[in-house]
């Protein structure tokens, strides 16, 4: 994914890759058109909506492409460097560098800055205007199209022209340096600009007050910044992560990172408010995030992933059915049940993960089990605060244990104990108050013994680093009997193996003869 950007009102959002674009609705994420074929020119730089969010403006390396995305087609070019809408009318502002004779002149104080100004539906140039630029380096409009920012190498020094008015421009001094990149903040109100020769500093000016602050520290990509009236928020574009920093003239502090992906970050941007994050990864998946910036002098941000919720949950278990996942959220370590069809919350489990938990859920997903220690907690998985607990073994020194539902009354739990001994009970569900023990099966272990109990309860596996044991539910006898393997097995105890979902059948690895 190569760009990601919002329209103005922030309900619809662009991904846009090297050769395709797709507008999405930005509450369900849900297609509203393409994909597009793009042209074929260089790599997309830079895009943005117009005032009305009917045409996209793609900004290459020497021209921009206005591209209607009702009609699905380019509608022109045009070329330049640096290009914005003008968002009270809808025109386009485009600027590019001549040289002094350009227009017959022969003024020989070296490069000037042309800004010209075109239709927005139809591409007629309607004006254009000479800047003197001697020694530019950067230029940059904002996003609203009423002022360009010019960065001067000889000087140390940032022009702001109103483009406007067309009064004298603002002048910003920075320290010597390598001017990298200019940026505005989506309301236009501040301007940022960031120099990469260590240590990297950022420089923001508020454009009402010209008051500056400075941010020193590694980045990578320009970032973004969202302006309130007390302070500055960054996005910060990492190589697998976001970052939002509160930037005030008291000092700088980092108030939230989005939880690393698996795939390379390859575009963020924030909306004009900075409530939500649209953040585009090389593996073509576009997420967004609810960002709550209420408190703005508190630091709180809270986040809500509303396309892909699972990429801030680690998975602890899948049902049955396959239809319902129980996740464990990252930072709080609270337990969540997602619909894996939708990817919305069925419901909050009001338990803390925790290192060694174990969680199973019933043949029709109704009820889920949760072992924490020597607890089992029974809770409906609809209505989580319907639960019952018991402890199956209150004295006992528990090392490690399984469980699972053989039917939504009947609960199979295997415990291996530091003393070396093993049991595996059978628990029936009498009323809603508790469960009662039916079946039990004591067993030897040797040190380092792992039980691996199947979904479906119905069979365990006892792995050992010198020998393997196997149980079987007998429904005719109603107790787990022994199934001997060929003395040949050996089956790897650090990794446990995998059941088929109708629980006949598992495989395993042989760490002994790498046999499968």
């Amino acid at each position: 994914m190569r760009r990601v950007v919002f329209s103005l009102d922030k309900s619809t959002f662009a991904s846009i890759t090297s050769q395709t674009m797709y507008v999405r609705d930005s509450e369900t994420g849900h297609r509203i058109s393409g994909p597009f074929e793009l042209p074929n020119y260089e790599e997309v730089y830079n895009a943005c909506f117009s005032p009305d969010g009917k045409c996209i403006l793609l900004r290459f390396f020497s021209c921009a492409v206005v591209w209607d995305i009702e009609v699905g087609e380019e509608q022109f070019q045009i070329k330049g460097y640096d290009f914005a809408f003008i968002n009270h009318n809808g025109r386009i502002v485009s600027a590019c560098l001549v040289d002094g004779d350009w227009d017959g002149s022969q003024d020989e104080s070296g490069f000037r800055i042309l800004v010209q100004i075109w239709d927005g539906g139809y591409g007629t140039l309607i004006s254009d205007r000479l800047l003197k630029g001697n020694d530019v380096v950067r230029t940059q409009f904002s996003p609203d199209g009423h002022f360009l920012a010019v960065g001067m190498r000889s000087e140390d020094v940032i022009e702001l022209w109103d483009l406007e008015d067309g009064k004298d421009p603002q002048r910003f001094t920075y320290p010597p340096g390598k001017l990298s990149s200019l940026r505005f903040s989506p309301t236009s109100d501040t301007l940022m600009a960031a120099f990469k020769e260590k240590p990297c500093e950022i420089y923001l000016w508020r454009l009402d007050t010209q008051e500056m602050v400075s941010f020193s520290h590694g980045f990578r990509y320009m970032p973004h910044v969202i302006h309130s009236s007390l302070t500055n928020y960054l996005f910060i574009q990492r190589l697998h992560t976001v970052e939002i920093w509160d930037v005030s003239t008291t000092g700088s502090k980092m108030i939230w990172e989005k939880p690393q992906a698996t795939s390379y970050v390859r575009s963020i941007c924030p909306s004009r408010d900075g409530h939500r994050l649209l953040v585009g990864y090389n593996d073509g998946s576009v997420r967004m995030w609810n960002v709550d910036l209420e408190d703005l002098t508190g630091n709180r941000v809270d986040t809500i992933d509303t396309q892909d919720d699972t990429d801030m949950r680690r998975v602890i278990r899948i049902s049955p059915s396959g239809k319902v996942v129980a996740t464990e959220l990252q930072q709080s370590h609270n337990i969540k049940l997602l619909d894996t069809n939708t990817g919305e919350v069925i419901t909050h489990i009001d338990v803390e993960y925790e290192d060694g938990m174990r969680i199973a859920f019933s043949p029709d997903d109704s009820q889920a089990a949760i072992l924490s220690r020597s607890l089992i907690t029974i809770c409906d998985t609809m209505h989580p605060e319907k639960r019952v607990s018991f402890d199956p073994w209150p004295r006992k020194d528990l090392w490690y244990w399984r469980v699972a539902f053989q039917s939504c009354d009947e609960l199979v739990i295997c415990g291996i104990f530091h003393d070396n001994s093993g049991i595996l009970q059978g628990w029936h569900r009498q009323d809603p108050a508790g469960f009662q023990c039916i079946y039990s099966l004591n067993f030897e272990v040797d040190r380092g013994s792992v039980p691996f109990l199947a979904p479906d309860g119905l069979t365990v596996v006892i792995v050992s680093s010198s020998s393997s044991t196997c149980y079987s539910w007998n429904h005719d006898t109603a107790q787990f009997d022994p199934v001997h393997f060929d003395d040949q097995l050996h089956i790897c105890w650090n990794d446990s193996p995998a059941y088929s979902p109708d629980g006949k059948f598992f495989a395993c690895w042989s760490e002994k003869d790498s046999h499968v």
